[in-house]
């Protein structure tokens, strides 16, 4: 059964899966780009066409786990309320809200990368700035 506010859940979800370069339709792809995100328990194909659907929503330790990986408030994720898009700052690892969308796609590949690897980026970006100086 369809509400509206599974219909407006869904929305933000497309788009936000649009926004980081997934297709819709590869449910299959995107089922297991999230069972990466919950190795704890997986999700189902089922699952994941029944968000895409409008009607089911995700529990919230589900949401909270799209959200990070979708580069998006969970708050927007979920009820349409607040920033969309987020920004990760890389010195104290919190997520900082931010209106471009280019910040989003760059987060959901960031988070991503292993720590290790994270840190290379990081060490690359400073080298940019610091050449960029000179």
């Amino acid at each position: 059964m369809h509400n509206s506010a599974n219909d407006d859940f869904t929305k933000r979800l497309l788009l936000s899966l649009k926004n980081i370069g997934y297709r819709v339709n590869n449910i299959t792809g995107i089922t297991i780009e999230i069972n990466k995100l919950f190795s704890e328990k997986s999700i189902t194909s089922h699952a994941v066409r029944k968000w895409l659907t409008g009607k089911a929503i995700p529990i919230h330790s589900r949401l909270l786990r799209l959200s990070e990986w979708l580069g998006v408030s969970p708050s927007w994720l979920r009820f349409g309320e607040g920033e969309m898009y987020l920004k990760h700052n890389h010195e104290t690892r919190c997520i900082e809200f931010h209106e471009d969308m280019s910040y989003s796609i760059l987060l959901s590949k960031l988070n991503s990368l292993s720590k290790d690897e994270l840190q290379l980026v990081i060490n690359q970006i400073d080298l940019l700035i610091k050449i960029k100086k000179l």
